[in-house]
């Protein structure tokens, strides 16, 4: 699903600027589920109470469209007071370490992008376009600012004890974000102390070319009980975890993908079958590259 990148109506074109960013905050909006977008969209934009907008860099609805809320090198007041370890971590390129303990003392908003998806953090679904443009969003940013999606893409959980947003898996979706990247940059600042015996394989596999050609063949049907390479694939591209088992959740995670592809379609394309499968259709709508075959993150740091 291509990015969809619009300016959102009266965003922000003046205020503090941004200092060279290291990395980007993943949150959720908190807002009701009954709010309508343009609404969310003009808070956002506006502020709450004592903070002032923009509220994020980026705003991604539930139909996948990504809203900038302020113009490029514009800071966004995002993420709150956080943990100094947790800058520090990134700042050496040190692989996320997971949620914080602590609330936190520092405020790093302009060196830190702010990304959030329209979601009331109370158990409202987040539809597959939605998830996959934050994604995708996130890998532009990472490509442009030379960002290592390892180190430098963190849940706002993860900067503060004092937020438990977004509500998704932080470490699938870093795999998500590292599948979608052209370039995994810092090499030389990863972390190796943890595995050093894998190191050579570590730099090997993220030195290897990574050309964006034509798509991938199509492997054969995918369906519950397959396990392979290409259902791993097929895993990340949905936000599941890619261990190549094609299970129950593989399968309602797919048909998942299949019915919000089929919303979004257009009107000349033909629907895909909701049937949890990955058959060919599926398979040429996932739109596989080369890319997506490179090193997976829990490789090594599982």
């Amino acid at each position: 699903m291509p990015l969809n990148v619009v300016s959102a109506p009266g965003r922000k074109t003046s205020g503090r600027s941004m200092t060279t960013p290291v990395g980007i905050v993943v949150h959720h909006t908190a807002s009701s589920a009954k709010a309508s977008e343009s609404n969310v969209i003009a808070m956002c934009i506006r502020g709450v109470a004592k903070v002032p907008g923009p509220l994020y860099n980026y705003l991604i609805g539930r139909d996948g469209t990504v809203y900038s809320l302020a113009v490029d090198g514009l800071k966004a007041n995002h993420a709150g007071r956080g943990n100094k370890s947790v800058l520090d971590r990134m700042m050496k390129g040190q692989p996320v370490s997971g949620k914080a303990a602590t609330p936190g003392q520092i405020s790093a908003n302009s060196r830190l992008f702010g990304v959030s998806i329209i979601n009331d953090g109370l158990g409202q679904d987040i539809p597959t376009p939605q998830y996959e443009a934050c994604v995708a969003i996130c890998a532009s940013l990472c490509d442009d600012h030379n960002i290592n999606p390892l180190s430098g893409v963190i849940g706002h959980s993860e900067w503060t004890s004092r937020k438990v947003d977004p509500t998704f898996d932080m470490h699938d979706f870093r795999q998500a974000v590292v599948s979608r990247t052209s370039n995994v940059p810092g090499l030389t600042r990863l972390v190796i102390a943890e595995k050093p015996e894998q190191e050579a394989a570590l730099v090997a596999a993220l030195t290897t070319p990574k050309e964006q050609t034509t798509d991938l063949t199509f492997p054969g049907t995918l369906k519950r009980g397959s396990r392979s390479e290409s259902v791993k694939l097929v895993q990340r591209r949905i936000g599941s975890t890619p261990d190549g088992i094609y299970g129950r959740r593989t399968q309602a995670r797919v048909k998942l993908w299949q019915r919000e592809w089929n919303k979004q379609r257009a009107y000349t394309s033909n629907a895909l079958s909701v049937d949890g499968v990955v058959g060919p259709m599926t398979w040429k709508q996932m739109n596989f590259r080369d890319i997506d075959l490179d090193w997976a993150p829990n490789s090594f740091f599982s």
